[in-house]
């Protein structure tokens, strides 16, 4: 049975229920996910989910902060969380994931639309995400922004400098998350069976994130991924933050932060969304958290 999370720390030994077709999954995760939910599910069945909390543990004298899933039974699994995660349960064994290096954002497990709970973003307080006119407590524009269209300079190609009259037209607040579903980077073997494609789509993408911020990319080595570079780690974590909000994958290296990408990808949709949240969030830390 998985308990209830109560502020208590756990001393006690856990009693795992594993054996023939059962495991079990134990998570590691910063102190700042202390209380938080995850939810987890088997590949192809995403809406039956089960989740356990974050608990402060002691291990020989010291504090660990971890979830455990005491009986799975074995298979493919995702973790509900941004970036996302994937874990392989198998029989009579405990599989373990390390979040204690990285940053990890956990969805509200009762509204999970990423407008609810802002309060769910470790380590900020609700307002730092959004705009200044919003920060006292006025009510957040629930108005669905407008598509821009796709503008194209003289040579044919996407001006995605040139794609709104105001970068606060998009403003972080104004409405909706940018997409109804998490764009995720694609499979390496999927990239690896169109390379030429691929290619082509990682271009693009770091020609408009350089268009619309002025900062530099990187190539990652780590296929279905396209990096940008923040001028600081407090950009980078401020945006990747604002970013997860937004329902596009993100994930963070020091000062870099890598967006997904894919062979499939198109101009007009998954390549303009990886733009549009970029010169979205780029522009208010530029312009107002800066200011």
């Amino acid at each position: 049975m998985i308990e209830q999370y109560v502020e208590r720390v756990h001393t006690g030994p856990a009693v795992l229920d594993i054996g023939q077709g059962v495991g079990a999954l134990v998570i590691y995760t910063k102190e700042e996910l202390l209380g938080q939910e995850i939810e987890l599910s088997i590949k192809g069945n995403d809406e039956k989910r089960i989740h356990t909390a974050i608990h402060e543990r002691k291990v020989n004298g010291r504090s660990i902060f971890a979830g455990l899933f005491l009986a799975l039974p074995e298979g493919e699994y995702i973790i509900w969380v941004h970036p996302s995660s994937e874990v392989t349960i198998v029989s009579g064994s405990v599989a373990e994931v390390n979040w204690r290096d990285i940053e990890v954002f956990v969805p509200s497990k009762n509204h999970r639309h990423p407008y609810g709970t802002y309060e769910q973003v470790p380590g900020s307080a609700a307002r730092d995400l959004l705009p200044p006119r919003y920060r006292n407590g006025q009510t957040v524009s629930a108005a669905p922004m407008g598509t821009a269209p796709m503008r194209y300079d003289d040579d044919g190609q996407v001006a995605w400098n040139e794609m709104w009259t105001s970068y606060c037209d998009l403003a972080l607040a104004g409405g909706p998350s940018h997409r109804d579903t998490l764009l995720e980077p694609v499979p390496p073997d999927e990239v690896r069976a169109a390379r030429e494609d691929y290619e082509r789509v990682v271009a693009e993408i770091e020609r408009g994130l350089r268009l619309v911020t002025g900062l530099p990319t990187v190539y990652s080595e780590k296929l279905g991924w396209v990096g940008l570079c923040c001028t600081d780690e407090a950009m980078a974590l401020w945006m990747l933050r604002a970013i997860v909000v937004e329902n596009v994958c993100v994930r963070r290296e020091g000062t870099v932060l890598y967006l997904p990408a894919g062979p499939t990808f198109q101009i007009g949709k998954e390549i303009k969304n990886v733009v549009t949240v970029i010169a979205k969030t780029h522009h208010y830390w530029t312009e107002h958290c800066l200011g």
